[in-house]
């Protein structure tokens, strides 16, 4: 792993750039932004190393997944709704729906309403497909439905303790315009339901993009490009080199003993993020969300 410290040292970076955001919005209110000596991590908007540590999806386990508890359908239904919008403000507006009784038609409602008032029911992070000729609100309750139908179903066959996150991931997979990538963030948050906190690939086992396969490409040194994503081979490619940087975080000079451990999502969600960086760094690409701290 050739350029492993420079990978570890852009996330410690981005480690203390939160804690120090965090220490400082409690006492002024984040009068200390942009937190950071490094010019990149304080010009451009990159996710934390934890996904649990990002504001939405804090906003989903303090507002849907904590308060669902034991509810396994509930659960596996707020999951796949909240992420195919992926915005606090329509979880809001979803909330009541998704604590109680599913129903599309009065989602339909909701979400058309708030449409039509000129708000955005998408949040920005990354882009959601829908099925070609209807509206947004349509197409996305289009393929919402089949899984809402099938939920149950969906989660009495999951073992705790048994069941692996890629089994689920495959399962997903099958549901129309529900790609990779999507199924990856569901069951990213299934993973923290009693559903799936003790699947037995938690450690073993992560879904790899195209920037993951770059940031990896950095990472050992090799010309990007190199890694592939797309098939079954590359896949178990990506998955052994993932692995390996899963073992180097145990390493104190790479990650201090007294901060969280990781897991194999945390290295491939890191590993995109770092692509990222080094876009930047190398003047390879502006990164397409400058850092704008939020106060008050």
């Amino acid at each position: 792993m050739e350029n492993a410290d420079r990978f570890f040292a852009y996330a410690r970076a981005r480690y203390e750039l939160m804690q120090t955001r965090e220490h400082d919005e409690a006492l002024t209110d984040g009068a200390g932004a942009p937190w950071t000596t490094d010019p990149i991590l304080a010009a451009y908007r990159f996710c934390n190393v934890f996904r649990e540590d990002d504001r939405v999806t804090r906003w989903f386990k303090e507002n849907l997944r904590d308060p669902l508890g034991q509810d396994g359908p509930r659960q596996f239904l707020a999951a796949v709704v909240f992420r195919w919008f992926n915005k606090i403000e329509t979880g809001e507006l979803l909330k009541p729906l998704l604590l109680g009784t599913w129903d599309t038609e009065q989602a339909r409602r909701l979400l058309k309403a708030r449409v039509a008032s000129g708000q955005t029911i998408l949040g920005a992070a990354y882009m959601i497909k829908s099925p070609p000729g209807l509206d947004k609100v349509d197409g996305l309750l289009q393929c919402i439905d089949p899984i809402a139908q099938e939920v149950g179903h969906l989660a009495y066959h999951i073992d705790p303790g048994e069941t692996e996150l890629q089994g689920v991931h495959d399962c997903l997979k099958e549901y129309p315009y529900l790609g990779a990538f999507m199924a990856y963030e569901i069951v990213t948050d299934l993973r923290h339901t009693f559903l799936l906190d003790q699947a037995p690939d938690i450690m073993t086992w992560a879904s790899a993009g195209p920037g993951a396969a770059r940031g990896l490409c950095r990472v050992k040194g090799l010309p990007l490009g190199t890694l592939r994503y797309q098939g079954p081979r590359d896949q178990q490619t990506l998955i052994a080199g993932m692995r390996c940087l899963l073992a180097l975080s145990n390493d104190p000079a790479h990650w201090p003993v007294d901060w969280p451990r990781w897991e194999m999502r945390d290295v491939e969600h890191t590993l995109c993020e770092f692509d990222k960086y080094e876009r930047a760094r190398l003047g390879e690409c502006i990164p397409k969300q400058r850092f704008q701290p939020r106060k008050g």
